[in-house]
């Protein structure tokens, strides 16, 4: 069986250990096998990469390497009894040694010396004699616990006091949160996280106190691989100005700018009908104020969601209209994938399926992708993913890299959030930790021409996340991905009746019958494919009893 539960939902942890038992090998005499669980190093200190043979086998005479991202040049090269520094990636250069006790045994392992924050990732050990040849993969988790936190705060000209909370050294990228004395939790005004040259992450978070009952508050920021956090308390004085005499302060404005408002326009207009004048002014300088207002809130709320990583770019309600019929491509799907004969859901077994060789199939990592491609326009789709422990879900780049080692992130063609260990992230290169719970389905809004995707929590109809600025460059698919055996599978659920559909070309596979789309609303039956006949109908996603 395969392990569910990893220790870190970082840059390696995308990669399930089912990589980690699933080696390629020629057939012969050996195997090569890595760890079962990822490898924790902290920053600064030493870790070791270890693999062997099964049966056991005397590797004194193999080429060994280790390599990550691309084969050649690689971390370490042994071939010959020799290491073969002309072949090694430079930033490993003087920071390896190759650990031999055991290696008439086959037991080899590699020492990376003064861990780095960059060093994080899936690392292979690929052996090879003049017969046979084989490699693993395994998973190499950094991290580090960065300074005690300070807190600073500044008392504004109303009375409040702003507070910022900085610390630096942290990896992988920390949550900070606020609370008071009696466990309430704060929420923050404002959030930044800076990279500095050694990878790790210094992070500030401010908050307004404006509630005068509040005395004390904690900061505490949390290393979620380590489960260790630092937390730090200040007392907040009381205002000198405070809520009675703020109210009274505020009127007293209110009433002197009205008093010289009226003043001023008895005096412009001193007829007997100026109070006619009067009022409209009044109502013309009330609807600007609040209209100010108003704005100042809207660019307030998007510099907020920008700070968190999401972008509000379209409201849930305005996604749905666009709802498409997605279904699964068999022809990707890995060989631990059972993907339905509806085509609609996709469950991971621990045995592996006889299927026909196709490119097109993912063959390390247990993925799927979407029967439709998407070159323009506008689509949405809904995800139940129940109760599971750990699942990904996105798009990406029809003509992506299905074989070996995979990095998902945008610069690959990846547009994609996961759910690990607990923790959901959006795939950005620096990986965004996303505050939420218990999200059950999961909506996906694609605008191939704005170059945007979405995410969706459809339990309270809130938006996730937005990747924006996404180059397509060519169609791209919907794509589902499991890394564990548990729970119920992933199931791709029709749209509410409320929410008309629209049609999708599937160019893979257009005749088939199980491809039927929905005419969005307003649109033209011209099209051969599109009529106005079909309605959506609704129905019920199964959902976890659990």
């Amino acid at each position: 069986m395969y392990v569910a539960v990893l220790q870190k939902p970082l840059l390696g942890y995308l990669f399930t250990l089912i990589v980690l038992q699933l080696p390629k090998m020629n057939a012969g005499h050996f195997e090569v096998l890595g760890p079962l669980e990822p490898i924790l190093a902290l920053v600064g200190e030493d870790a070791l990469l270890a693999c062997h043979f099964s049966p056991s086998v005397s590797a004194e005479h193999m080429e060994l390497r280790w390599f990550r991202n691309t084969f050649s040049p690689a971390v370490m090269v042994y071939r010959e009894g020799q290491e073969l520094e002309e072949e090694q990636m430079i930033e490993y250069r003087g920071r390896v040694t190759l650990v031999k006790d055991n290696i008439t045994l086959g037991h080899v392992a590699l020492k990376i010396h003064h861990i780095r924050a960059f060093d994080e990732g899936v690392y292979g050990c690929f052996f090879r004699d003049k017969q046979d040849q084989g490699e693993a993969f395994l998973i190499l988790n950094v991290a580090a616990v960065g300074s005690d936190p300070h807190i600073s705060m500044k008392t504004q000209e109303n009375g409040e006091r702003e507070l910022e909370c900085t610390s630096s050294g942290w990896y992988p990228e920390p949550p900070v949160q606020w609370r008071t004395a009696s466990g309430e939790k704060l929420p923050s005004t404002s959030e930044s996280r800076k990279r500095d040259e050694e990878g790790l992450f210094t992070v500030a978070a401010s908050i307004t106190i404006r509630d005068s009952s509040i005395r004390n508050v904690f900061c505490c920021i949390q290393n979620i691989l380590l489960g260790q956090k630092k937390q730090v308390e200040i007392s907040v004085p009381v205002s000198n100005l405070g809520p009675v005499s703020r109210k009274v302060l505020l009127e007293m404005i209110l009433h002197f700018n009205l008093g010289r408002v009226l003043t001023q326009t008895k005096q412009a207009i001193p007829s007997p009908s100026s109070s006619f004048w009067v009022v409209t002014l009044l109502l013309l300088s009330a609807f600007l104020g609040l209209t100010g207002i108003y704005v100042a809130w809207k660019k307030c709320r998007t510099r907020h969601r920008q700070r968190n990583g999401t972008v509000d770019c379209i409201e849930w309600r305005f996604a749905r209209p666009h709802a498409v019929d997605v279904t699964l491509d068999q022809d990707t799907a890995h060989s631990h994938l059972v993907v339905s004969e509806s085509l609609k859901s996709v469950h991971l077994e621990a045995s592996r399926q006889t299927l026909p060789d196709s490119p097109e199939r993912f063959d390390t990592w247990p993925c799927v992708l979407g029967r439709e491609n998407f070159t323009s326009g506008k689509y949405y789709w809904e995800v139940e993913v129940g109760h599971r422990p750990d699942w990904l879900l996105g798009v990406c780049k029809k003509s992506v890299k299905k074989d070996g080692f995979i990095l998902m992130s945008p610069r690959n063609g990846f547009w994609v959030m996961e759910l690990s260990h607990e923790h959901y992230w959006a795939l950005n290169p620096r990986r965004d930790l996303l505050y939420l719970s218990n999200v059950h389905r999961v909506g996906i809004f694609l605008d191939c021409d704005e170059g945007i995707v979405s995410f969706y929590n459809v339990n309270d109809e809130s938006l996730i996340y937005t990747f924006q600025e996404c180059s397509f460059s060519g169609p791209v698919c919907p794509l589902f991905c499991l890394w564990s055996c548990e729970g119920l599978p992933l199931t791709i659920c029709p749209v509410d009746s409320e929410a008309h559909q629209v049609m999708v070309d599937n160019t893979v596979h257009p005749q088939d019958p199980l491809s039927s789309h929905l005419l969005q609303p307003g649109a033209s039956p011209a099209h051969p494919l599109l009529s106005p006949s079909l309605e959506a109908a609704t129905v019920t996603c199964p959902l976890d009893p659990q």
